[in-house]
């Protein structure tokens, strides 16, 4: 009986050393093997102890899907944003109008005053005559108009933008030619190239692959995210997220969560204008065009909020949403002394009137 006892000890004991030499799915490990966990590798493919090379993938994680606001936003994929055929400009016919008088003639009065402008929109045009010998001029303005839910990378101006943006450039065929920037976004670039037509500055057509030629330049800067510090928080800086988060951002920069979200809006316009706009860097005349969220935080910042734009506080009202052609004119002197005025380049500065 002892002995049948001991025998059965010692089976008992081998299964048990087999059991901790095995694997959780039954699959034995030899010395110098490593055993692979069971919620990694399927049982069926395990023969033999195999190498594995990690494969790495990248993951683009959003906070909340409702951070892309309606407009102008977001990048869509690099790839979407290269595709060749969205890249030509439609041809559209302009009806050629006479030309006006070259210059505008302004007394030292009067552009005093312009400079001054905080409370509303000066013509775009007006400014110009207003530039000093010793200063240059940037002009950063949202593209012309585009059909209402055609905000995409690849979404054209439709044919009232491209008369919009052609006719701004008659208005100013006097001035030497412009150097222009523009977003990824083709409408932007599609804005820039209409006015250099209308201008009469011989370009060769604008595409994003030759976007790094001397005419004009592509910069992701000239979006929204500029001024956003984390997108997590922009719905809880205003509950409309979007222009109204933005706006209020421009105004309450001492608020918590809009602190949280967003850059303040005067120091984050001033990093814009240093990066691109010191007096030995920029062009003499230059046209960047951008998008109205990122016109909306600029031209509050550069008027202390006198402009009147609180989107926040109107939400659904068009009159504090920025216009087409709107935007900002940017004079630096050779000591880098910056101007910073409101512009329109269309009768009015905002989508609605009161």
């Amino acid at each position: 009986m002892k002995s049948w006892l001991k025998i059965g000890c010692a089976i008992l004991l081998a299964v048990a050393l087999f059991a901790a030499c095995s694997n959780s799915e039954g699959y034995s490990c030899a010395k110098d093997d490593f055993c692979l966990e069971y919620y990694s590798v399927e049982p069926s493919l395990v023969y033999e102890t195999v190498e594995v090379t990690p494969v790495p993938v990248e993951i683009s994680v959003l906070d909340d899907d409702s951070t892309l606001a309606k407009d102008d936003e977001l990048k869509d994929s690099v790839a979407k944003a290269d595709d060749e055929q969205n890249d030509s400009i439609p041809a559209v016919d302009v009806p050629p109008v006479e030309p006006k008088d070259s210059f505008i003639t302004l007394d030292s009065a009067a552009c005093a005053e312009i400079r001054s402008t905080k409370n509303d929109f000066v013509p775009l045009e007006n400014v110009l005559p207003c530039v000093m010998e010793n200063e240059k001029v940037a002009f950063i303005v949202r593209h012309g108009a585009r059909m209402e839910y055609e905000s995409g990378t690849d979404d054209h101006l439709n044919e009232i933008g491209v008369m919009q943006a052609f006719r701004l450039g008659e208005k100013l065929k006097a001035y030497p030619d412009f150097y222009y920037m523009h977003s990824y976004y083709i409408r932007t670039l599609e804005t820039a190239y209409y006015i250099a037509v209308g201008k009469g500055q011989k370009v060769e057509a604008f595409t994003r692959e030759n976007s790094d030629t001397l005419v004009h330049e592509m910069t992701d800067d000239l979006l929204y995210n500029w001024y956003v510090k984390d997108y997590a928080y922009e719905y809880v800086c205003s509950p409309n997220g979007g222009l109204a988060s933005l706006t209020k951002m421009a105004y309450e920069t001492e608020d918590y969560y809009c602190n949280l979200g967003f850059y303040n809006a005067k120091e984050r316009t001033l990093e814009f204008v240093q990066k691109y706009f010191t007096y030995n860097r920029m062009h003499d005349i230059t046209f960047a065009v951008t998008h109205d969220y990122f016109v909306a935080p600029m031209v509050i910042a550069i008027t202390d909020g006198e402009i009147g734009m609180d989107y926040h506080n109107h939400s659904g009202d068009d009159y504090y949403w920025p216009n087409f052609l709107s935007g900002a004119a940017v004079i630096v002197d050779d000591k880098d002394n910056v101007t910073m005025v409101p512009v329109k380049g269309l009768e009015s500065g905002r989508q609605g009137v009161h």
